[in-house]
């Protein structure tokens, strides 16, 4: 391969390097085997800080007790946490249990397909959002978790520089990676399986990488201190921490500087946080809906103004 490849060719090679790679070493998983939005969101919470060994029995014994989102809504706290033992952290199930009562109250027991219905939902995130919409309803999603963070950091950005890089960064990045339409499902998969298997946290496998030749971090890492490859865990709750009004009020205030120009949602998030990150896009929209809703907004276009 050419050392002198654009940007660009280097995003298609990444992209195409890494379907060919899932095509061949895709591991074998259950949720692998539906888009129902229900068994996607119970593996997303049950993979999350658990190795996948450990879901693998659980997720089919999940089923067998709670085999529609309607039963786990009606079941009792207690009896949830009960199955839920062996995974750790009990506050995830419950999470999965409020959820369920909240599809079930407010959507009649049909799952919501947009972000902006799916990130209000207790205990979904950013990066679960993302899952759901490319998992569940096959949406060109981005998705970044831990794995995809160290996959595509390494790779473009460079294992030395990366416990620097901000959240939105990363998202635009992978944003731009995301390869054809009707791909994005692989695509996401393969980031998670390559992070698992091929670029690990400790001791990354670079003889087994196609992607060596447009690594930052290659041939470095293989020498690197294991202190040296680890990510901080990034903490992103400031906007959790302040009521939802007095985002409303900041997003008017904004909006009416503007006046009669328009702004589009990103522009707005930069405008009200100094750290807004691209992850919270779902969590603004959600507020710019009740905006909408109240009838202090229009959008048009994608764009937003009074």
């Amino acid at each position: 391969m050419s050392p002198h490849l654009s940007t660009s060719q280097k995003r298609i090679f990444f992209s195409q390097a890494l379907l060919y790679w899932y095509n061949v070493h895709a591991r074998d998983l259950p949720w692998r085997q539906t888009h129902d939005p229900y068994h996607i969101l119970v593996s997303e919470l049950m993979l999350q800080q658990t190795q996948v060994d450990r879901v693998l029995l659980k997720y089919t014994q999940w089923f067998t007790q709670f085999p529609t989102i309607e039963t786990l809504a009606h079941s009792q706290a207690r009896t949830v946490i009960a199955a839920w033992q062996g995974l750790g952290y009990n506050r995830r199930a419950l999470y999965l249990h409020r959820i369920a009562q909240a599809v079930v109250q407010t959507y009649n027991g049909r799952f919501p397909q947009t972000k902006e219905t799916l990130l209000p939902l207790p205990g979904i995130g950013p990066y679960t959002t993302g899952a759901i919409m490319s998992f569940a309803f096959c949406a060109d999603e981005p998705i970044v978790d831990t794995n995809v963070k160290r996959v595509v950091g390494r790779v473009f950005i460079g294992y030395k520089k990366l416990p620097q890089v901000k959240e939105l960064q990363l998202w635009e990045l992978v944003k731009l990676l995301l390869p054809k339409k009707g791909k994005t499902y692989y695509f996401n998969q393969a980031l998670m399986d390559f992070g698992s298997l091929v670029c690990t946290r400790a001791q990354p496998k670079c003889s087994a990488c196609p992607l060596q030749n447009i690594c930052k971090s290659y041939p470095a890492i293989q020498t690197a201190k294991k202190e040296d490859l680890r990510l901080p865990t990034v903490k992103e709750t400031l906007y959790f921490k302040k009521p939802r009004r007095i985002w409303r009020g900041k997003i008017l205030q904004y909006l009416h500087t503007l006046h009669p120009h328009k702004a589009t949602a990103t522009e707005i998030g930069k405008a009200i946080q100094t750290d807004f990150a691209l992850s919270r896009l779902p969590w603004l929209r959600s507020v710019l809906a009740t905006l909408k809703k109240d009838h202090l907004i229009k959008e048009s276009n994608d764009l937003f103004h009074l």
